[in-house]
């Protein structure tokens, strides 16, 4: 009995926290809430660590457990829903700052044996680190609705009304405040893909969707800028994460404003987000509803992609593959294809992971992994028997998204790039069973069976009816 005080001592012993390792709970924790623009969220943190900066309390890992709970992370910080968050030594961080300065080069260089030299030195610095993701999104598991082909059809119409006055603003080709081009890119691409499900089922809406294409048409064509890219919004004081970087790129001279828009194409190699997105939208629009002029804006997009070095953040290369690819598809011009094969070469390939994402911390986030998974998809289906070299890629993409929905459920929408992985692999079973529970997560996000919402990305929404029940 005399051992029981010191026992009782011990099992309420404080744990301790390094100012190292506070600094970087608090660090990935501040990420993720300026990510969820959550300003209060956001100056929570901020006020947390400006606590521990003058000194380090006893308490500080409850501390910082209560706040990594509300940002959303398990306590503890380094894993959300049981799932590994990225987790570098100090001494890692340093050295991948410096190759991440040599992948840079080596991607401006356009050799991909340069590239695959760094990202050689990467893996093996980041070690079990590589392709663990910095932030991850909580999953839903859908309790397995569907719907026939004509009920979703007639569900993505019924989200699209809930939309009123946006809808009738995109309909007269009316952009909408602070919005990024690539939601009329999304809406645009929902048209496409909806339009022969409309004609089937519900021919009296044509009209409606024909003019919705339209709209986003006119409003992409009328901001393209001379050079083919597509402009960024300015979001200086609407959005802390975007706000901030054009902040600093235009204290650097480095961007020009003009009439709300940054005009200049990122220095970063951004640009190639809301260009990529907007100008396989204008090609696949074109294509199905027989727009010459929106062809023409594609091809000008692809255009300007041809000319864009390779940039460190993979992901952003692959909007350029994808938009190349497609290009090829709508033209048959081999320059497209084989600028496509060239970034996927330098941009791409090079950064996967043994575990099949993307090696940093940023492109292994699965948001950024569905990305380069479409670029795969894209490209794989216009070279046909020669996809042998994306194979390699994009099998084990697929089965590291496929393990990540079995683990948390589903955690990103990502219906259109499965539906293209399908057709590819289509002895794939589990990736068979996934499209079917997407579908039934998105048909949840936008109806109880009672009322209709638009709960999910328009271009989502308007794929479904292709895994639903004729």
């Amino acid at each position: 009995m005399r051992f029981l005080p010191l026992l009782l001592c011990l099992g309420t012993a404080v744990h301790a926290v390094s100012p190292a390792d506070a600094e970087a709970r608090l660090r990935m924790a501040l990420q993720i809430a300026r990510e969820r623009n959550d300003r209060a969220l956001v100056s929570e943190v901020e006020t947390l660590g400006r606590r521990f900066k003058m000194t380090l309390p006893t308490d500080a890992d409850a501390q910082l457990s209560e706040i990594e709970t509300k940002v959303g992370i398990d306590a503890g910080g380094w894993a959300m829903a049981g799932q590994p968050l990225f987790h570098p030594s100090p001494e890692m961080a340093v050295k991948s700052k410096m190759l991440g300065e040599q992948l840079h080069e080596a991607m401006i260089s356009g050799e991909s044996g340069r590239v695959r030299v760094v990202t050689a030195e990467m893996l093996e610095t980041l070690g079990d680190q590589a392709g663990v993701p910095d932030g991850r999104r909580m999953g839903r598991k859908p309790k397995g609705r569907h719907l026939t082909e004509a009920e979703a059809t007639r569900l993505f119409l019924d989200a699209l009304k809930t939309q009123g006055r946006a809808m009738r603003a995109l309909m007269a080709g009316q952009p909408l405040p602070d919005q990024m081009l690539r939601l009329y890119g999304y809406v645009l691409s929902a048209c496409a893909d909806i339009q022969p499900f409309v004609v089937r089922h519900e021919p009296d809406a044509l009209p409606e969707i024909a003019k919705l294409a339209e709209g986003c048409a006119k409003i992409l064509t009328a901001l393209q800028q001379p050079e083919g890219h597509f402009p960024f919004p300015d979001l200086r004081g609407k959005n802390i994460r975007f706000g901030d970087m054009i902040s600093r790129q235009l204290a650097a001279g480095k961007v020009e404003i003009k009439d709300g828009w940054v005009t200049t194409a990122d220095p970063d190699g951004g640009s190639q987000f809301d260009t990529g997105v907007c100008g396989t939208a204008l090609l696949r629009a074109g294509e199905v509803f027989k727009k010459q002029s929106w062809l023409g804006s594609g091809r000008r997009a692809a255009e300007w992609a041809v000319q864009q070095r390779c940039c460190a953040n993979f992901n952003y290369n692959a909007f350029s593959v994808s938009l190349l690819a497609n290009a090829f598809r709508v033209t048959g011009e081999k320059a497209f294809l084989d600028a496509a094969w060239q970034k996927f070469r330098v941009g791409i390939a090079p950064g996967q992971a043994p575990n099949g994402r993307w090696m940093d911390a940023h492109n292994a986030r699965t948001v950024y992994h569905i990305i380069l998974l479409r670029a795969l998809g894209d490209l794989a289906a216009v070279v046909g028997a020669g996809r042998a070299e994306v194979d390699v890629v994009a099998k084990p993409a697929i089965k590291a998204l496929l393990d990540e929905f079995d683990a948390m459920g589903i955690t990103v929408e990502a219906l259109p790039e499965m539906l293209i992985m399908a057709s590819l692999y289509p002895d794939d079973a589990r990736l068979r069973s996934a499209l079917s529970t997407m579908a039934s997560s998105l048909i949840e996000k936008c109806t109880d069976g009672r009322q209709v919402k638009m709960g999910a990305q328009p271009n989502q929404l308007a794929v479904v009816p292709q895994v639903s029940i004729p």
